[in-house]
């Protein structure tokens, strides 16, 4: 045991390590080098909203320029000059003058071209993303960087699915390109913000796939870095793809090959490797507090425990109590999921659901096996399934008020859905064998 855990916290610190050691690295880059590149971007916000959504209004189509701004602002702020303090105490403009407030972007632009001083704090998070945006910066504006990135998520999807395709795992590879459709992969182009969660999910699900075979102690050891690494990249988006997706897909592999073993096993493991993810997940945050506290010589834990208490008990306002968020904010993603106009679409969600009832429904009426219905596997994967709307719901405020990101974390509902489909219908019926009349000679 005691190996075990030294094992675990061996991968923790080398993680955590080599992405801190990686982000000063980022820090190197001159800030001169990225003024163009930055200065020409601002273009693409000036003239747009905070969250901005086209002509159709659905939620799960809003860009998310409020976010963008601000992550340009924290990068811009970071010095070569003192590469390792200004990663770690990490802050931007936010357009308030004192006497006027102009605005995150306005904030951005001034800082650019007079120097404006950053006046707001953000050392809750790592900001990895730095890591990746400030050396392309040199190069590309923001919005190619987009386009650069989401290729980069479709390359790692099309790797996970290659290599599937290999293992002869045809319908996980199928079920994964379906899921990642369900949730409008093709959206996560529109922030910056939306990124993060997908490189790293999808990242993560190459090893997994590749390692499960060796066993489950090299699955809760893969949960620990990317436990580390969703934390130091993601902005609280989509966190959970992080471990469920890549943790599902192994479950899909083994039970296509006869060899997911019983229900308590399985709940054992994602036990296993949730807590692993979490605890990691967590203390990834405490690293970065603890770092900014040191570094600064300001408690930096008041702020980060209130943004916390904030997302978990914190109230929308507008009428929407405490009690109501609760219910609401699972309800409110499924109706993003399902193309609501609103926060909370009751139409939406309530066609929504019915129209997936009757497909799923559909299926199992006509193809739906009449024995070995793998039950156990079924609860497997409705556990699973589950798990992002727990995520939901204690981080109530946070998951409705963000909704329109949040959503997609919902990948991992739609694979287990066709999990359970796929592996408890018969597509293909023999025909029964005639004999053949014998031949009077």
């Amino acid at each position: 045991m005691a190996k075990t855990i030294l094992k675990h916290i061996v991968a923790f610190l080398v993680t955590l390590v080599a992405l801190a050691g990686i982000l000063v690295l980022s820090s190197l880059v001159p800030k001169e080098s990225i003024r163009d590149n930055l200065i020409e971007s601002m273009e693409h916000y000036r003239n747009k909203q905070p969250f901005q959504s086209d002509e159709s209004g659905r939620l799960n189509k809003i860009t998310d320029n409020y976010a963008d701004v601000i992550l340009l602002g924290v990068l811009w702020n970071v010095s070569s000059d003192e590469p390792f303090v200004s990663a770690i105490d990490t802050k931007y403009f936010d357009g308030n003058t004192g006497s006027e407030d102009l605005g995150e972007s306005w904030g951005l632009y001034t800082s650019l071209t007079n120097g404006a001083e950053p006046n707001t704090d953000y050392t809750r998070y790592w900001h990895g993303m730095m890591v990746i945006l400030r050396p392309m910066l040199t190069f590309a504006t923001v919005p190619q960087i987009k386009a650069i990135l989401l290729a980069l998520v479709l390359l790692l999807g099309g790797a996970c699915c290659v290599i599937l395709a290999v293992k002869k795992q045809y319908f996980a590879a199928g079920a994964f390109v379906l899921s990642a459709c369900c949730v409008h992969i093709w959206n996560i182009r529109l922030s910056l913000e939306y990124i993060p969660a997908f490189l790293v999910a999808f990242a993560m699900c190459i090893p997994f796939i590749l390692l499960e075979k060796k066993g489950d102690g090299y699955l809760t050891i893969l949960s620990v870095i990317s436990g580390v690494a969703i934390n130091f990249f993601d902005f609280l988006t989509a966190e959970t793809l992080s471990i469920l997706l890549p943790l599902v897909l192994v479950f899909i592999m083994r039970e296509q090959e006869n060899r997911l073993g019983g229900l308590k096993k399985n709940i054992i493991l994602t036990i296993e490797c949730g807590a692993a993810w979490g605890i990691s997940y967590a203390m990834t945050f405490v690293s970065k507090w603890t770092l900014a506290t040191v570094v600064t010589g300001e408690n930096k834990f008041a702020a980060a425990f209130s943004s916390v208490g904030e997302r978990t008990f914190g109230e929308m306002g507008q009428g929407v109590s405490y009690a109501n968020q609760l219910l609401f904010a699972p309800a409110a993603n499924i109706s993003t999921l399902f193309g609501g106009k609103e926060r909370l679409d009751v139409s939406a969600l309530v066609t929504g659901i019915i129209v997936t009832a009757i497909l799923l429904g559909g299926v199992f009426i006509a193809f739906g096996k009449t024995s070995g219905i793998r039950r156990d596997f079924i609860k497997l994967m409705l556990v699973t399934a589950a798990l992002p709307y727990v995520r939901f719901f204690v981080l109530s405020n946070h998951s409705y008020l963000h909704e329109f990101f949040t959503y997609r974390a919902q990948m991992v509902v739609a694979l287990a859905l066709f999990a359970i489909v796929w592996f408890n219908v018969e597509f293909v019926k023999k025909a029964p064998v005639k004999k053949k009349k014998a031949v009077k000679k």
